[in-house]
C-alpha cells in the first residue's frame, strides 16, 4: 500500500494534485488545508497518502499532516461518510476542531460542511461516542481507548443511559493524572 509520495509538484488546484514520482504521474485528491500548504509547480512535495478502492476505482488522497490523515481516516471509517465528505469537512476545520466538535456533540459545526447531513452527523457521533476522550483532545485521541471511554461503560452499567452518562463526563475537568475511581466518583456525585 501506497503511504507516502514524495516528488515533484507538476500541477496543483485547490482540491486536487498532481506529483511525479520517477516519470510517473499520480494524481491525489486533498483536502484546501493541503492544498494552500503545498509549494509551487515544480518544486519538492511530499504528502502523506490514503490508498481507497471503490466501484469506481483506485483513489489516492494526500495529506500535509499526519492528524489530517487520522481525521481522515476516522471520518471514513463511519459508515456513510466517505471521502468527499471527510476531504470536506478538512477543507474547512483543523483536524483538532473536528475532534472537539465530534467530542462535544457540536452537530453544526460537522453540518458545515456539503454532504454531512442529519444522519451522517448522528452516524459520526455514535461511531465515536465510546472513543473520543472529554477534556484536552487531540486527532490521535480518537484511536486509542481511554480511562473515560470505561469511565462512560461503568456509568452506563451502574444504570445510567449513555447521553446521561456522557453528559456527565462532560461537565467534568478531567486532568491526565485522574483515575477512572477518581472520575466516576466525580461524575456520580453529580445531581442527576
Amino acid at each position: 500500500m501506497i503511504a507516502q509520495i514524495q516528488g515533484q509538484l507538476i500541477s496543483k488546484e485547490p482540491t486536487r494534485v498532481v506529483v511525479s514520482v520517477g516519470g510517473i504521474g499520480f494524481e491525489l485528491l486533498v483536502p484546501l488545508s493541503t492544498s494552500r500548504q503545498l509549494p509551487n509547480c515544480g518544486e519538492p512535495v511530499t504528502l502523506l497518502v490514503v490508498f481507497k478502492i471503490d466501484r469506481s476505482g483506485v483513489q489516492l488522497y494526500g495529506f500535509s499532516t499526519p492528524e489530517e490523515k487520522e481525521v481522515f481516516e476516522l471520518l471514513t471509517s463511519v459508515k456513510g461518510v466517505g471521502p468527499k465528505a471527510a476531504l470536506n469537512l478538512l477543507s474547512r476545520w483543523q483536524p483538532e476542531e473536528i475532534t472537539t466538535a465530534i467530542r462535544q456533540g457540536k452537530t453544526e459545526l460537522l453540518r458545515s460542511a456539503p454532504g454531512i447531513g442529519p444522519k451522517k452527523v448522528d452516524a459520526i457521533l455514535k461511531r465515536f461516542s465510546e472513543s473520543v476522550p472529554v477534556g484536552v483532545a487531540t486527532s490521535a485521541d480518537l484511536c486509542k481507548p481511554t480511562t473515560i471511554a470505561d469511565a462512560l461503560n461503568a456509568l452506563v452499567s451502574l444504570g445510567l443511559t449513555r447521553k446521561e452518562a456522557q453528559e456527565r463526563l462532560n461537565k467534568l475537568k478531567i486532568t491526565p493524572e485522574m483515575n477512572l475511581q477518581d472520575i466516576l466518583k466525580q461524575a456520580l456525585a453529580q445531581k442527576g
